[in-house]
């Protein structure tokens, strides 16, 4: 519960010195506030799984961490992706989340920061191309806000992800 309280049926004295706009806003914070004091007596608070674990990939990964990565994908075959771009900039990747869904109190979470991967002329840049191939297969549920296609709009100048056109 939160200390401070706003009831819309009784506002403060000061309530009325405000202009229009002002009190407006007033008004939706305190029916805001009220509706989560309501969410928050009527469910329990989220507990995130205790068994995540988060790998970010980028030029300083190790090659046995991406094959234990390939070992992993290979069992496991529902994905969550998520991206996230930086404005105003060309080939503006900047992140693609994977999280491994692979239990229900377990999942991996792994972070390629796009802007940091290694050459690809390099063996640790092939390997996390077979990731990449490992995780984007037929056989594999993939779950993101909009279509996959859309989700890597910023990232085809990175190889891999032109493999994304096997995946539907």
């Amino acid at each position: 519960m939160s200390y401070a309280k706003r009831d819309p049926n009784n506002p403060p004295n000061y309530y009325y010195n405000l202009n229009k706009k002002q009190q407006q806003n007033w008004m939706k914070t305190a029916k805001k506030m009220n509706k989560n004091e309501d969410l928050q007596a009527k469910y329990p608070p989220f507990k995130s799984s205790s068994n995540i674990t988060i790998i970010h990939i980028h030029h300083k990964s190790t090659i046995e961490t991406i094959n234990d990565l390939i070992i992993l994908a290979n069992r496991t075959s529902r994905y969550t992706v998520d991206t996230e771009s930086e404005r105003k900039k060309i080939n503006n990747d900047a992140l693609i989340q994977i999280q491994f869904l692979h239990s229900t109190d377990a999942s991996t979470i792994i972070l390629i920061e796009t802007a940091h991967l290694p050459n690809p002329q390099t063996i640790l840049y092939s390997k996390i191309k077979e990731l990449w191939s490992t995780i984007f297969n037929n056989n594999n549920e993939v779950i993101t806000w909009g279509t996959v296609e859309n989700e890597f709009n910023n990232f085809h100048h990175l190889d891999f992800i032109t493999r994304l056109h096997q995946f539907r």
